[in-house]
C-alpha cells in the first residue's frame, strides 16, 4: 500500500502541479522526500487516518517552512478530507429517491481522489529521480560532442582515433541509436586504408601500374583522401616520361630532329630534375641537326630563325664543362654556329632592304645584325656592318623627323660604304632629302645653295632610270632656280631637256592651250628670248600634271612615304599633292593611296 501511494506521488508521471519550473531537483525537495515523517504520512494517508495525516504536516511544516511541495500535499490532503466529509453527509442526509444525484458526487469524489493521487504520485517520482533527469541531459550533449569528433576524425581519414571515440561513447550508452552507423563508417574507412596501404606496397615493390589502378580505383571511391590523387599523378608522370624517351629514341634512329625534340622536351618538363646522360646526348645532336636544316634553306621565314636561335642557345646549355665532351661536338657546334650568324646577317640586310619598312621593322634588323656578331665578335666586316645599320637607323629617323640635313650626313656616309646599301633605300631617301633642303632654300629665296642640293639630287635621280618623274621633278625646279639667279638661257636649257625626256609634245596633243604654250615657249627660246620663254615654261608647269599617269595602291601603317613613292616611280610630293595629304614622312593608317608617275 504504502509503495503505491508513492507511485502516485512520484514526479515522474505527467501531471501538473504549478509550472514546471517548481519542479526543480533542490536539495531540501529531496531531503522532504526521505524525511522520515513524510514517509509515515504516507502510510497513514493511505489507510485515512485524516488526524495523524493532520499532526505529521504540521511537523512537516515546522521542518520545512514555506516549502511550495509541501504546500501542494497540504492541498491535496485537505481536497480529500473535504470529500470525504461531503461523502458522509450526503449517505447521512440523503433519501433513497436522491440515489441519482448521490450516485453522482461520489462518482466526482472518486474522479478527484484518483487525480490527485496521480499528482502526488508523479511530484514523488520528480523528487526521487531529479539528480538522474540532470545526468541524462549531461550525457546527451557529452555524447553529441563525442559524435562530432568521430565525424571530423573520419573526414580526416583517421579511423584509428575514430575508434578511441567509439570506445567512449559505448561506455555512457552502448544502445546508443547513431552508434551502430558510426562503427560502419569506421569499419569501411579501416578497410580503405588497408587498400591504400597495399597500393604503397606494390608501389615500393616497383608494381607501379597495379598500385595505379588500385589507386584509382580508391580515388573513385573516396576523391580526396589522403595524398592518393598526388601519387596517382606522380606514377603517369613517370609512365608519361617513359613514353616520351621512347618515341625520342625511335625518332632519334629515323633522324626525325623535329619530333627527337619534341619528345625529349616533353620529358623535361614533367621531370626539371631528369638527368638521363643518353637521352640529353641524342637532345644535343637533334638540336644541332634541326639549327641545319633550318638555316640551309632560302626560303625560310624570320619565326624559322628565331626558333633555330632558340634551339641553338638550348644546346650550348646541355654541352656540359667536360672538354672531351665538348670536343666531341666541335664542329658539329661551329657548323651551326656560322650557318646562323650568316642567317641573322641575311635577315638583317632583307630588313634593312624592305620598301615597306617602318622603324620597328629596321629597329629588329639592326638587332640581328647584333646577334650575327655576338656570335663572331672578332669578324670586322660585321663590325663595319653594324656600325653602317646604326647610322642608317638614325637616319631613317632624322628622315621621318625632316631633319634633312642630318639625314643628309648620315646617309652620304652609308652610301659611301655601299652605293646601294639597304637595296636602295638609303639612295631613295637621300635623293628626297636632297631634293627636300633644295626646295626649302627655293622658297627661302637662297637660289644658290638650292641649286647645289638639287643637282646633288638629279645625280642620284639620273642613277635611277626608271623613275622618269624623279628626274622630271628634279630637273624642273633646278631649271627655276638657275632662272632666279638671272641665267635664264641655262634654265631654258634644264627645262626642254625634262620636257622631251617625257615626250611632252605627244604627251600634251589632248591639251590644246597646253600645247600652244610649249610650242610659243620653245619658239620664243630659239629667237633668244630666254626671260620670256622662262616665264611662258613656268605658266606649262603650273598644269604639268596633265601628263602623270595615276594608279592606286594599298599602302600599310607605318610605311615611309618617300620610299612607297620610290618603289612606285612616284615622288613624295607627287604623292603628297595628288591625295591632299598633310607633310608627313610616314602614313598612320593602311589606306589606298593615288601614285603620280610618269610612263615612257
Amino acid at each position: 500500500m504504502t509503495k503505491s501511494i508513492k507511485s502516485r506521488l512520484s514526479p515522474s508521471e505527467n501531471f501538473e502541479i504549478g509550472d514546471d519550473k517548481d519542479l526543480s531537483h533542490s536539495t531540501e525537495n529531496f531531503d522532504l522526500a526521505n524525511d522520515p515523517d513524510y514517509l509515515k504520512f504516507l502510510d497513514h494517508y493511505q489507510k485515512g487516518e485524516f488526524t495523524e495525516c493532520t499532526r505529521l504536516l504540521e511537523t512537516l511544516d515546522v521542518k520545512y517552512p514555506g516549502n511550495p511541495e509541501l504546500q501542494k500535499i497540504w492541498d491535496d490532503f485537505n481536497m480529500r478530507r473535504s470529500v470525504n466529509n461531503m461523502t458522509s453527509a450526503i449517505r447521512k442526509g440523503e433519501t433513497l429517491a436522491k440515489s441519482k444525484v448521490t450516485a453522482k458526487l461520489i462518482l466526482f469524489a472518486v474522479v478527484g481522489i484518483i487525480t490527485i493521487g496521480a499528482v502526488f504520485f508523479a511530484a514523488s517520482l520528480l523528487f526521487l529521480k531529479g539528480t538522474s533527469v540532470e545526468e541524462a541531459e549531461s550525457e546527451i550533449s557529452q555524447l553529441s560532442v563525442l559524435y562530432k569528433q568521430a565525424d571530423q576524425l573520419l573526414e580526416g581519414g583517421r579511423p584509428e582515433l575514430a575508434l578511441e571515440i567509439i570506445e567512449k561513447i559505448k561506455a555512457i550508452d552502448p544502445q546508443d541509436q547513431k552508434l551502430p552507423d558510426l562503427i560502419d563508417r569506421t569499419d569501411a574507412l579501416l578497410e580503405f586504408e588497408d587498400e591504400y596501404h597495399r597500393a604503397l606496397d606494390l608501389i615500393n615493390q616497383g608494381k607501379q601500374n597495379e598500385a595505379l589502378v588500385l589507386l584509382k580505383q580508391l580515388e573513385s571511391e573516396n576523391s580526396g583522401m589522403w595524398d592518393i590523387s598526388q601519387r596517382i599523378a606522380s606514377i603517369e608522370n613517370v609512365n608519361r616520361i617513359a613514353e616520351y624517351k621512347e618515341e625520342g629514341n625511335a625518332a632519334y634512329m629515323n633522324e626525325e630532329w623535329d619530333k627527337v625534340i619534341t619528345a625529349y622536351e616533353g620529358a623535361m618538363a614533367l621531370d626539371t630534375s631528369l638527368n638521363d646522360p643518353l637521352m640529353i646526348e641524342q637532345l644535343l645532336y637533334a638540336y644541332l641537326n634541326q639549327i641545319i636544316t633550318l638555316l640551309e634553306s632560302d626560303t625560310n621565314a624570320i619565326e624559322d630563325i628565331e626558333v633555330a636561335e632558340q634551339y641553338y642557345r638550348k644546346a650550348t646549355a646541355l654541352i656540359p664543362q667536360n672538354k672531351n665532351f665538348f670536343n666531341q661536338r666541335g664542329n658539329l657546334e661551329e657548323v651551326s654556329s656560322n650557318l646562323l650568324e650568316l642567317k641573322y646577317t641575311q635577315v638583317a640586310k632583307a630588313g634593312l632592304a624592305d620598301k615597306n619598312q617602318t622603324i620597328s621593322t629596321i629597329s629588329r634588323a639592326v638587332s640581328y645584325m647584333g646577334k650575327a656578331l655576338n656570335l663572331n665578335p672578332n669578324n670586322a666586316a660585321l663590325q663595319e656592318e653594324l656600325t653602317n645599320a646604326r647610322i642608317y637607323q638614325i637616319a631613317f629617323q632624322n628622315f621621318l623627323d625632316m631633319d634633312w640635313a642630318q639625314a643628309v650626313t648620315r646617309l652620304e656616309k652609308v652610301l659611301a660604304a655601299d652605293k646601294n646599301y639597304a637595296g636602295g633605300n638609303a639612295s631613295a631617301l637621300l635623293y628626297e632629302s636632297y631634293y627636300a633642303l633644295g626646295k626649302q632654300y627655293y622658297n627661302a629665296s637662297i637660289y644658290t645653295d638650292a641649286r647645289t642640293y638639287l643637282e646633288q639630287a638629279e645625280i642620284l635621280a639620273w642613277a635611277d632610270g626608271d623613275n622618269m618623274l624623279k628626274l622630271f621633278q628634279v630637273q624642273v625646279l633646278l631649271g627655276s632656280s638657275i632662272g632666279k639667279l638671272d641665267d635664264f638661257k641655262t634654265a631654258i636649257s634644264y627645262y626642254q631637256y625634262a620636257l622631251r625626256a617625257i615626250q611632252a609634245q605627244m604627251k600634251l596633243g589632248t591639251n590644246p592651250g597646253l600645247l600652244t604654250k610649249y610650242s610659243k615657249a620653245n619658239s620664243l627660246a630659239s629667237y633668244g628670248k630666254y626671260q620670256e620663254a622662262f616665264e611662258i615654261f613656268q605658266e606649262l608647269f603650273e598644269e604639268i600634271d596633265v601628263v602623270y599617269t595615276t594608279s592606286e595602291v594599298e599602302i600599310a601603317p607605318g610605311v615611309c612615304l618617300a620610299l612607297f613613292a620610290s618603289d612606285n616611280l612616284s615622288t613624295l610630293d607627287a604623292v603628297l599633292k595628288a591625295n591632299n595629304l598633310p607633310k608627313n614622312m610616314s602614313i598612320s593608317f593602311g589606306r589606298t593611296l593615288s601614285v603620280p608617275s610618269i610612263q615612257r
